[in-house]
């Protein structure tokens, strides 16, 4: 599901500095990279912690294609 990005959302995207946008964009990595941790977790309570952090991440890399 889009929702539409308004004006406002968008003027204050458009002042934002490229490292700005890169560091959201990493924040929002990190943040994907814990949910799907969690939700292995609870899949796999017994797995390593390093190889759940290794799943979610290429899970992550191989989510577009």
């Amino acid at each position: 599901m889009r929702e539409p990005i308004y004006s406002i959302e968008s003027d204050g995207l458009l002042r934002l500095t490229p490292e700005r946008k890169l560091a959201m964009v990493s924040d929002l990595y990190d943040a994907g990279i814990a949910l799907r941790v969690a939700g292995l977790r609870l899949q796999h309570p017994d797995r390593p912690l390093a190889e759940l952090d290794f799943e979610a991440r290429k899970a992550l890399r191989h989510a577009g294609t």
